[in-house]
């Protein structure tokens, strides 16, 4: 269903999160997942999650940063 789709998921904290609820069942239906993290506290927490993934990207983006959110995309 999302095969050859790329998805970009915001907010990801821990696998309690429903952000990561969200990428999981995007990645389950073949979407290639991208994240990102709001700071150096939350980039370990989200890379290990995404650890399992294939191919997930994941880049910083705090939204009150312009530079990062341009970046990001």
């Amino acid at each position: 269903m999302l095969e050859n789709k790329v998805g970009m998921i915001f907010g990801v904290a821990n696998k309690r999160s429903i952000a990561w609820a969200c990428a999981e069942a995007c990645a389950a239906h073949g979407a290639r997942m991208a994240f990102t993290y709001q700071g150096e506290r939350l980039k370990e927490n989200v890379e290990k999650l995404t650890g399992g993934l294939d191919n997930a990207l994941v880049v910083p983006c705090d939204v009150t940063n312009q530079r990062e959110v341009d970046a990001a995309f």
